[in-house]
């Protein structure tokens, strides 16, 4: 398991199918670049990416562990992309809608600083 230090909260696990796994890469993508002024945003979201490029193969369910900060950045990577996202873009919106439907709700995520 991971070394998190308490700081850092108990590990959460995030499990993706390979096609969220794409759309949730490109998420954290575009808020490394909305957020370029912001280090620790981008540290974080790398951090993600990182996990989610290192995948095996196609078919299988991938685990992510993430702590409850870098939790928090790839909540609101997936909803910044949702809002950015058009009607004829449907299937790609349903595979966003599906990742935020495995995190915990807008409050819990609220809750979580990130200094």
């Amino acid at each position: 398991m991971g070394d998190a230090s308490p700081a850092e909260g108990p590990a959460y696990h995030l499990f993706l199918e390979p096609s969220e796994v794409t759309v949730a890469a490109s998420a954290l993508r575009l808020l490394i670049s909305d957020e370029a002024h912001e280090p620790t945003i981008r540290s974080l979201a790398r951090a993600v990416l990182s996990h989610l490029e290192s995948t095996g193969p196609d078919d299988a369910l991938l685990t992510v562990e993430l702590t409850p900060e870098q939790m928090k950045i790839t909540h609101s990577a997936v909803r910044l992309l949702l809002k950015d996202l058009q009607r004829e873009q449907a299937e790609e919106r349903d595979v966003l809608r599906a990742i935020l439907e495995k995190l915990p709700d807008e409050h819990t995520m609220r809750a979580i600083r990130i200094d």
